[in-house]
């Protein structure tokens, strides 16, 4: 990696997980990390953790939910005014829900979490990014993706499943970064997603079905730090300068099969106008 120390970085869903793994690994180079959390005190016992394991100041804790629209809009509010640039965004806060749920906003909370809570962070964020220098967002994605259909994003139609939903939620989240690439090159901001693999000691896999957990535990996994090994090395090295609209895994670019401007630019489109209209209180 090349050395994090002195830029500022935002990490979401930091306080357990890949997150929190990231946040440590980063913390760690020097980089001067912020916890977005929706846990204020459990931000801070992270931070005391982190700075204890890392031997580096502890990180900044600032609250936030990521399935809140009105909470994303408060955070990026308060977070311009205090520190006004941003050098790394890193999109990793996501849900898996066995039942289908809505959100404070009316949406599916999967989608409102994974999928919609990148898309605004990203924007809301934008002109923090744009002060901030080689500024790159690193979105947290999967290859346990499919069941994309732009015409049910929500499972208003279909029967709800939670790991398909979970699936098509990381999906859009590949397609999102396409869509964001395209709009922040010319700024020199750069928008790559990956993959960690399979890691069952994350805090995602707690509600799953007894049956899907066991079938989990008899496939290949990675270790937390495996799994946020790639998401540090988009963060900071060189061997990524100046590229964008990736997928990798391990270090790798992969191909991605969901590739396709018609679809990026409508779920584009959709994300836009739910993140745009005025919040439905859930029932």
């Amino acid at each position: 990696m090349t050395p994090m120390r002195d830029r500022r970085v935002v990490v979401t869903g930091p306080t357990s997980g890949i997150g929190k793994e990231i946040a440590r690994g980063l913390a760690a180079g020097g980089a001067k990390v912020v916890l977005a959390c929706r846990d204020a005190e459990r931000g801070k016992r992270t931070a005391q953790q982190i700075a204890a394991d890392t031997g580096q100041a502890e990180p900044s804790v600032m609250v936030v939910d990521t399935a809140d629209q009105a909470s994303i809009r408060r955070f990026a509010d308060a977070y311009g005014r205090r520190y006004g640039s941003v050098d790394v965004l890193v999109n990793n806060a996501g849900v898996l829900r066995p039942q289908r749920e809505l959100g404070v906003d009316g949406h599916e909370l999967t989608f409102a979490t994974n999928v919609l809570g990148y898309h605004l962070m990203t924007r809301e964020l934008q002109d923090a990014l744009r002060a901030g220098t080689a500024a790159r967002v690193v979105n947290v994605a999967s290859t346990y993706a499919g069941d994309l259909d732009l015409d049910d994003l929500q499972f208003e139609r279909r029967p709800y499943d939670g790991m398909r939903a979970y699936a098509q939620s990381k999906a859009c989240d590949r397609l999102l970064t396409w869509a964001w690439a395209r709009r922040l090159e010319a700024e020199g901001i750069i928008v790559n997603a990956l993959a960690p693999g399979l890691v069952l000691d994350a805090a995602l896999y707690r509600d799953v079905p007894e049956e899907i957990r066991r079938y989990l535990e008899q496939q290949p996994s990675r270790s937390l730090a495996e799994g946020a090994d790639t998401a540090l090395w988009l963060a900071g090295s060189q061997d990524v300068h100046g590229l964008t609209g990736r997928f990798f895994e391990q270090r790798t670019e992969v191909d991605c099969e969901f590739r396709d401007l018609d679809a990026e630019e409508r779920l584009w489109a959709v994300c836009q106008a739910m993140v745009n209209r005025p919040a439905v209180p859930a029932t």
